[in-house]
């Protein structure tokens, strides 16, 4: 009886509902979804589309590397999870940011701001990960008022979270202003470091120009805040992996790059390479830190090697290296460098120099974030890349751990030797190598230094038997011992004649 009256009901629809309708909405159906698709393909070149969903095959080796924890940053959507906590948070720290720029700025003034760039910082976001089609939509047709939900809710979200980001990293700046009532998602140790977490991930971003922007209408000519550039680097500061102080970044020959950054991400990237260093004093030439003159010696070198020495230099990438250990065999003598920039590496007559890696919970959402990153829009400059390659090549087991913590080259703080193993060996999957890596000359000249026997002949009788003082005192001793024995066997025979 049930079905009946369903089929009945069915019957009623289609009688009521003709073929040409029918038509007339699928029709229309696909002619909306093409001006969408239209839209697609007159959207700037995919290198603006700077904040994208991470790789598949990435996320497939560690997904949680890549998930934020606690705040949800941008109209991405690579995860279901909305933190309703951190949303309340955002709320209260908007009210915050307002009161601060009510002498400058008001809330008109941020609308109009982010109305105007609306556009701009939507190019920014791969389409097929936006959190709703309905925005594209209005940007497609024309005519359409300010006052349009879809676009009032898209704006409202960008100045939330780009006010939660600026007030935020002020409290950490001004640090006798945090720890207030209004601070419930802070509540516990160790919240600001995983907010901190969460905000290097590289889909979970908004553009920097956006933040610098709304930062600016607030407080720009007000000697009491610093510029929006040493705001993040001291907010960032647990990475900030760089031999001149925050203080003076300003200064860098870098700062117009690391100004022009696209996220949060892209900067802490470029806060890992080495920085040229800029003399005080107008006429004065810059000087090179000591990693761009091994560059330089190592361009001369190369431009001097024959073809075929060049092509085996290229080659050494893929090739099987020695671990810690066995380049310690083969006479590798390991130093921690007195650098605080990971990526300034040095191999100098047997001896090489690694800067201090500290290995703690968050290093690896960290490198894999950067290298997502840069595996997208630096290709070519894989650096960090080039980085983690040449430490997985040297941690290969528990025994290479060991060797770089006693050489004060790795600090490791989980927990054991296994996990930094399990960590390095898995860093590197599904990543791309670039066409030439920055370590090439270190890799060759390592290659070549393994080879000469001597070295590890002299390698063995230090670690065999001068290791220790007593080692050395006993295999002086014996060695003492066998000339005496041979003197007096002489000797003897020499009477006897």
């Amino acid at each position: 009886m049930e079905n009946g009256s369903i089929n009945h009901d069915q019957a009623d629809i289609e009688n009521n509902y003709s073929e040409e309708d029918l038509l007339k909405d699928f029709a229309e159906g696909i002619q909306s979804k093409f001006k969408i698709v239209k839209y697609y393909t007159q959207r700037p070149l995919k290198q603006d589309q700077i904040i994208c969903c991470v790789d598949p095959l990435l996320r497939e080796v560690n997904a949680a590397a890549y998930r934020p924890n606690f705040v949800i940053i941008g109209p991405l959507r690579c995860y279901d999870l909305i933190l309703e906590k951190a949303e309340m948070q955002k709320r209260l720290y908007l009210n915050s940011f307002l009161q601060r720029a009510e002498k400058k700025a008001n809330l008109n003034d941020f609308f109009k701001l982010i109305k105007d760039s609306a556009s701009r910082i939507h190019g920014c976001y791969e389409e097929a990960y936006c959190r709703s089609w309905d925005f594209l939509n209005h940007i497609v047709q024309q005519n359409i008022p300010v006052s349009n939900t879809s676009l009032g809710l898209f704006i409202e979200m960008v100045l939330v979270d780009a006010s939660f980001i600026i007030e935020l990293f002020l409290r950490a700046h001004n640090k006798k202003e945090s720890g207030g009532s209004d601070e419930f998602v802070f509540e516990g140790p160790g919240k600001m470091q995983d907010i901190r977490r969460d905000l290097f991930l590289a889909h979970n971003q908004l553009p920097f120009f956006i933040l610098k922007d709304l930062y600016e209408l607030a407080f720009s000519g007000n000697p009491e805040y610093p510029s929006f550039l040493r705001l993040t680097c001291n907010f960032f500061s647990p990475y900030y992996n760089q031999n001149e102080s925050i203080q003076h970044i300003e200064l860098l020959d870098n700062r117009a790059k690391l100004e022009g950054s696209k996220h949060f991400t892209d900067l802490l990237r470029t806060l890992q390479l080495p920085f040229l260093k800029e003399n005080c004093g107008k006429g004065k030439r810059r000087r090179c830190q000591p990693q761009f003159v091994g560059r330089i010696k190592a361009r001369v070198m190369s431009s001097l090697l024959p073809s075929s020495k060049k092509q085996e230099e290229s080659e050494v990438r893929g090739e099987y290296l020695y671990s810690a250990v066995l380049l310690r065999e083969a006479g590798v003598k390991f130093k921690a460098s007195r650098s605080r920039c990971l990526l300034e590496i040095e191999f100098d007559n047997g001896e090489l120099r690694i800067p201090c890696l500290r290995v703690d919970e968050s290093t690896e959402s960290f490198f894999r974030n950067l290298m997502a990153w840069e595996q997208r829009y630096y290709p070519r400059e894989t650096h960090i890349s080039d980085y983690i390659f040449l430490m997985e090549y040297l941690v290969k087991s528990t025994q290479d751990v060991d060797l770089l913590i006693r050489k004060s080259i790795i600090v490791n703080q989980l927990g054991s030797n296994t996990a930094v193993v399990n960590l390095f060996n898995n860093f590197c999957k599904h990543v791309t190598p670039g066409e030439k890596s920055r370590y090439a000359n270190i890799l060759s000249q390592l290659k070549a230094y393994s080879s000469v026997r001597h070295h590890s002949w002299i390698a063995t009788l230090k670690l065999q038997h001068f290791s220790s003082p007593w080692k050395g005192v006993a295999t002086i001793a014996a060695i003492v011992l066998l000339v005496l024995t041979l003197i007096q066997t002489i000797c003897a025979l020499i009477s006897v004649i």
